[in-house]
């Protein structure tokens, strides 16, 4: 008998309590702006268009040396520095970008050509040096320190939007046999290649 009215009586203090948080104020939630979502696909596509840019100074010179067929160690080695430092900086911005999860689906596809073109463009421009490897004594290590750059930003993109990179992936299905001649495991496990 007790223990039923100390069971009623902490029933109905509990009941209290609750009617009286929520009298006390009403709850606030963030709601979500259209702003958000599409500040989102600005901020990492504003990034990826630095990254390009970039790379319009870079991937010429890459292919200059290709084009003359005897590309040495001395001449390979600091592009390819200038490369990785690109890709790892657009790694870095976009990691400052903060991951909100909220973003306009149509523009997932603009920041998918975009990844996609810049993944493209570096595989053409890497494999035409991959044909002359005996002037390039560390080509090898070269190119896998590229995976590496690559694959850290095609994780910043995923984090930032997921579920972009299965939209890249099948943009790039006519170069992933390149990709493979280039050992890019890293990016081409990340793309699911």
């Amino acid at each position: 008998m007790i223990f039923s009215r100390v069971l009623s009586f902490v029933s109905f203090l509990t009941l209290f309590l609750c009617f009286s948080v929520v009298a006390s104020g009403p709850a606030t939630f963030p709601q979500a702006r259209s702003d958000v979502k599409r500040q989102t696909n600005a901020d990492v596509d504003g990034v990826l268009a630095n990254l390009q840019s970039q790379l319009g100074t870079i991937l010429p010179q890459i292919d200059a040396l290709s084009a003359s067929g005897n590309a040495t160690d001395a001449e390979v080695t600091p592009l390819i520095g200038q490369l990785n430092d690109a890709l790892n900086g657009a790694s870095d911005n976009l990691g400052n970008i903060p991951a909100l999860g909220l973003r306009k689906r149509q523009s997932d596809q603009d920041t998918a050509n975009q990844v996609a073109s810049i993944v493209t463009d570096i595989t053409n421009s890497l494999n035409g040096i991959h044909g002359h490897p005996g002037h390039i004594s560390t080509l090898t290590v070269l190119l896998a320190s590229v995976d590496v750059a690559l694959h850290r930003l095609l994780i910043a993109v995923d984090i930032l939007l997921v579920g972009v990179l299965k939209l890249v992936a099948v943009l790039l299905v006519d170069v992933a046999k390149l990709l493979r001649g280039l050992a890019f495991t890293l990016t081409l496990t990340i793309l699911a290649l």
